[in-house]
């Protein structure tokens, strides 16, 4: 009943008052009769398919019968998808108790209309009223997504990516061979040919003007070291947080990386599903810009408070970088979030870049040098 232990797991708070919409959330979530609805993916593309499933819970509401479903779902525009079917409650073998979880609906359907929010509604036409019959969703067109017209370098990162980004108006050119006589945006995913020499050109091609955006955050990992390669002085640790019935929250500034895209306070799980990652940057120097962080405030360990960084920028010489945990390339061509997170990166990398590079200063190769321990 009460939050003990600084856990905030209970439904009264330390002055034994009713947490908001406690008393909702008990109702729904006990409720005898209810409807357990599922849309996979959360959030989708328009014309692509999307799975609904629909289970009802039954605790012995409903008596052995065939009881009629009517399922619609509705979008910005109105109802787009209708269908029926019928539940049945089958008697046990015992004839005492009836089934528990009873499957009524589970389908594949594409749905076509404008990009908002869309929702499943399930109605029990005779016997019951059941809770919980009603469950949102989003889906976007994929021909809003803005459309790029540039050349990025690309580094670790594979070709279903590279072939998604050339159909949206982004050409790739590989870091080995690209030229370096002009500041550029380069994407560094996870590659296979980290070495000191290759990091090094990596960060000479930074400090001279480009911006290079950090898709993994495991590139910096060498060994057991997961930031060795984080050209930081104060490089800190990368760690996975265990996000579970505790977990984070996730909150992204009003930026130009999140533009189009829910941002502007706390993270929604069911609009973002697998984008948000459990790693996340701690104890590192600052960043100039911070984009993305992470809070775990009261939480059940010591101390009772964790944060970090998601994802934010570094100047770096006459050039930027930019870490990132967020799975965006796990899910290229698949969650608009991603997508759209990806060409808002490149964007705002490009938009970072100078318009001519700079000079490469001895101080700067011993800056470099000093980050790795080299003489």
């Amino acid at each position: 009943m009460l939050d003990h232990g600084i856990t905030g797991e209970g439904l009264w708070t330390f002055w034994r008052e009713w947490k908001p919409g406690i008393a909702d959330a008990l109702r729904d979530g006990w409720a005898p009769l209810r409807w357990c609805l599922f849309v996979t993916p959360s959030h989708g593309y328009t014309g692509r398919p999307i799975t609904l499933e629909a289970v009802l819970a039954n605790e012995d509401v409903l008596m052995p019968g065939r009881y009629p479903v009517r399922f619609r779902v509705s979008g910005p525009n109105g109802p787009v998808w209708e269908k029926r079917r019928t539940a049945v409650i089958s008697k046990s073998r015992d004839g005492r108790y009836v089934p528990f979880a009873v499957p009524v609906l589970r389908t594949s359907v594409n749905l076509d209309g404008p990009s908002g929010v869309y929702e499943l509604a399930a109605d029990l036409e005779k016997g019951g009223a059941p809770a919980g019959d009603r469950l949102r969703f989003r889906l976007t067109r994929e021909s809003e997504l803005p459309r790029g017209n540039d050349v990025v370098t690309t580094w670790g990162i594979d070709q279903k990516v590279r072939r998604w980004l050339k159909t949206h108006g982004i050409k790739c050119r590989p870091f080995q061979n690209a030229p370096t006589h002009q500041p550029e945006v380069i994407l560094v995913g996870q590659p296979s040919d980290v070495t000191h020499s290759a990091w090094l050109n990596l960060l000479h091609r930074i400090m001279r003007g480009g911006s290079a955006v950090f898709l993994r955050p495991q590139v910096f990992q060498r060994g057991e070291d997961t930031t060795f390669w984080l050209p930081l002085a104060k490089k800190g640790t990368c760690k996975p947080f265990n996000d579970w019935l505790y977990h984070k929250e996730c909150v992204a500034k009003r930026h130009p990386v999140f533009d189009g895209l829910q941002a502007g306070g706390i993270l929604d799980w069911d609009y973002y599903d697998q984008i948000i990652a459990h790693e996340m940057f701690e104890c590192q120097d600052p960043p100039d810009e911070t984009i993305c962080a992470a809070f775990a405030a009261g939480y059940n360990c010591a101390g009772g408070y964790v944060s970090g960084i998601m994802m934010g920028r570094y100047s770096l010489g006459g050039g930027c970088f930019v870490l990132n945990t967020l799975n965006v390339l796990d899910h290229i061509d698949g969650h608009p979030a991603a997508d759209r997170l990806l060409l808002n990166l490149i964007a705002y990398a490009r938009g970072s870049t100078r318009k001519k590079p700079i000079g490469f200063l001895r101080r700067q190769e011993k800056q470099l040098q000093s980050f790795y321990g080299l003489p």
